[in-house]
This record gives structure tokens, sequence and C-alpha cells, in this order.
């Protein structure tokens, strides 16, 4: 289990447009990464495309647009996104005064992660291109035949304890679930040789649990479970809410 916050987490700075605050690094799972994704305030983001990785933006703060394939979708706190691989996509920040963030996690097509060893390698070799494609507002990238459309799901009214926001039928190599845990109430993880399982807190509090490990946790805190370990989270007196990614090993 690895339990992380944000608060010492690394921050890298692509090329003054975003910061991306590191969670869960590919050097440490087999096809996971994890971040915090923050967009300056007001800002028309680059067009740009992953072609070995799929992604999925749950948004924190700020309003605006998620851009997917030439579709325009509004973004407020609580909505999640689902990317597909090769797509254009583009984040736009319609505030003035408040950045566009959201939970950012990747799912890798293959061992490769890209030919990177880090996000930070990954973000070294493409901050200028980003630069140029949110100056041009041009991506320079042909969408494949075929691609997979992009998703959007409110998770503003959900309430029963496990919901699926993006199944994985619907996708490559990940699926995503909300869950809503009532105080008191233990919600139980299977292992599962399939996926590795990343749990972002979303709100309320509780104590994960794996074997003979335990970790407090609250709102914007995260949890990785590696493929092949179960695990279990009891909601505190507030509940818990949480967002479930796995991805596809």
């Amino acid at each position: 289990m690895i339990h992380r916050s944000s608060r010492n987490a690394q921050k890298l700075d692509v090329a003054g447009l975003n910061e991306i605050t590191v969670l869960i690094d590919r050097s440490e799972t087999a096809l996971t990464e994890v971040a915090f994704n923050s967009w300056s305030p007001g800002l028309d983001g680059p067009p740009h495309a992953h072609d070995a990785k799929e992604q999925n933006f749950f948004i924190l703060t700020g309003r605006g647009e998620v851009v997917i394939g030439g579709e325009r979708f509004p973004a407020e706190p609580g909505d999640f996104f689902y990317l597909p691989a090769g797509v254009v996509h583009q984040s736009i920040g319609l505030l003035k005064d408040e950045r566009l963030a959201y939970f950012l996690f990747n799912a890798f097509l293959d061992s490769s992660k890209e030919g990177h060893a880090s996000f930070a390698a990954h973000i070294e070799l493409v901050k200028e291109t980003r630069r140029k494609q949110a100056d041009t507002q041009q991506s320079g990238v042909q969408a494949p035949a075929g691609a997979r459309r992009g998703l959007k799901v409110s998770t503003q009214s959900l309430a029963s304890l496990s919901t699926t926001l993006i199944a994985r039928s619907q996708t490559q190599k990940c699926e995503a679930v909300h869950h809503a845990v009532p105080a008191g109430v233990l919600l139980a993880f299977p292992a599962d040789a399939s996926k590795e399982q990343t749990f972002y807190i979303v709100s309320g509090s509780g104590r994960f649990l794996v074997g003979d490990e335990g970790a407090d946790v609250a709102a914007g805190e995260t949890v990785f479970l590696p493929a092949r370990t179960s695990g279990s989270i009891a909601a505190g007196g507030d509940g818990l809410t949480a967002v479930s990614f796995g991805t596809i090993v």
C-alpha cells in the first residue's frame, strides 16, 4: 500500500501553463500514474494527445470546459471525464480568478510507459511542445481512425455505496467507481490480479486497512494498491466518499 497526500509531493511546472503534483509516479507501479493537475486561471490549455495512455480527470476546483475529440463538455467540481488514448483533448479554464484543477489518473497501455522513466522526465521532454500548442491552439496531431469517444459523468448526486463511473468495457485499460460509504460502514476491496487500484478520498475520513498495515485517510489523500492486494476502508463519523480507479494489468 502507498498512502500519499500532496503536502510533500513533487511539483512539476509545465512551461508556466500548469502545475502537476505527483502523487503516485509511474516508476512505482506497473501501469498507473496519479497526480493533481492545476491550470493557470482563464487559460485555453494546449490541445494535445497521448498515444500510450488513457486519462481520467476528476474536477476539484474551478469552472471550465474539457474538449475531447472536438466535443466540448462543461466542467465543474464533481465531474468525471474519460479521455481515450490518441484523441486530442484540451482543458479550458473559464474563471479569471480561480484555477481549473483536477485529480489526474493515467493508465498506460504498455510497460514502456511512453518511454519515460518518471513523470518528471516526461514533462521535461514535452513542456516546450505544450507551450507551442497552447500559443498556437493547434495540436499537430491526427486523430486515429476508430478512436473511442470521450465520456463525462457527474458525481454530484450519487449516493449508492458503489456506482460505476467508467466500465472496463468502455476503455482499453481502465475503470472507475464512485463510493459513498456511510459512517461506521466497512467497505472491502478483494484482491484482483487483473488490476492495480487507486483510491482518491473526496470527502470525509476513515481508516484504510491492508493486511497488517493501516492508515488514517482524509479528504484529498490517495491510497494505491498493487494488483493481487486486498484492502478495506472503514468510514469515520461523517462518512466518506471516494473515487477508485482501476488500471488493467
